[in-house]
């Protein structure tokens, strides 16, 4: 497994599994038709060595394991109707421990408007977490990785880079207080999703949860399309500047770091003033960053240079060089 990767040991389970699904394997969520409506469904884990940096509390671990399946709903365009949650835990861990995470899962569920409706707990030698988020969307109103025709605008929410600079802060102690929050409890697009969803002229969507970078080759594999983005369009979050220095680490942070949780999609090339009403109505900022085409391969923009885009971005089974 070290020398595959995730995203080919994905592929070996996803030609061994036979599916039903309307969507499966392969998307944020797999889509089950249940009438005039998809039932949305996407499970996520959290292990303590690779998900859980020191200095996050019981309380923000429980958020987080809630938060990211949320992100996974909101991506493809979803109302969220409830999680469990699977519960790996030692002896050792406190009463205290298990219960400030569990106040975490309630408040993260409640605060986008569902809950947490049941699970498993088990004895583990480690602290591993599981979820499970059910949502639904109309059937004309889903977003999927796909759907991207060269011309489309590529945009995102919010700003990016924010996450990763929260974590240089908690490793070197920098005090980017926002910054480390925005790491230790991400907010899943839950609203900014729907409306997507909503507007009509949205052609793709998926979160970033392992990078820009990565996330656009995600999109660009099963659109058959390729992506430009031009770099000085990506907003940046301004801890970004605050934890390096460096102009390239900077990049390394916006384009490949992940953990933003943020959305990644494309909009018809005439909806570029509907986006911008729209990021206007849900109060949050969405930037369009580039554009489809039918090259040969990613490409970054770069001080007005051209450069091959190179997925930087964080995989599960491999290291990064």
């Amino acid at each position: 497994m070290g020398g595959l990767g995730e995203r080919e040991a994905i592929k070996i389970i996803e030609h061994l599994i036979k599916s039903d699904a309307v969507v499966g394997i392969g998307d944020d969520c797999a889509a089950i038709d249940i009438g005039n409506r998809y039932l949305l469904v996407t499970t996520d884990m959290m292990v303590t060595k690779q998900h859980i940096p020191k200095g996050m509390s019981p309380y923000d671990i429980g958020w987080s394991i809630i938060a990211v399946n949320l992100s996974d709903i909101a991506a493809m365009g979803g109302r969220p109707l409830g999680l469990v949650t699977a519960i790996g835990i030692t002896r050792g861990h406190p009463v205290e421990f298990l219960e400030q995470m569990v106040d975490g899962m309630n408040d993260c569920a409640r605060r986008f408007g569902t809950s947490v409706v049941g699970g498993d707990t088990k004895e583990h030698d480690d602290l591993v977490l599981c979820g499970t988020a059910l949502g639904e969307v109309e059937k004309d109103k889903i977003l999927l990785r796909k759907g991207a025709k060269p011309g489309d605008l590529i945009a995102v929410t919010g700003a990016l880079g924010r996450a990763g600079a929260g974590f240089h802060s908690m490793k070197r102690q920098l005090g980017l207080a926002d910054a480390e929050a925005a790491l230790k409890r991400p907010w899943p697009r839950i609203k900014e999703g729907v409306a997507l969803a909503d507007s009509g002229f949205v052609t793709s969507c998926m979160d970033i949860s392992d990078g820009l970078s990565a996330s656009i080759f995600e999109m660009s594999k099963v659109s058959g399309m390729t992506y430009e983005i031009d770099y000085a369009r990506v907003p940046k979050a301004p801890e970004v500047a605050q934890a390096f220095v460096d102009l390239e680490k900077q990049k390394d942070l916006a384009l490949n770091f992940g953990d933003d949780f943020e959305l990644l999609f494309t909009i018809r090339r005439d909806a570029e003033e509907g986006l911008a009403k729209l990021s206007k109505d849900c109060g949050c900022p969405m930037t369009v960053i580039g554009k489809v085409t039918s090259g040969e391969e990613n490409i970054l923009i770069d001080n007005g240079q051209r450069e091959k885009l190179v997925n930087l971005g964080y995989e599960h089974f491999r290291t990064r060089q």
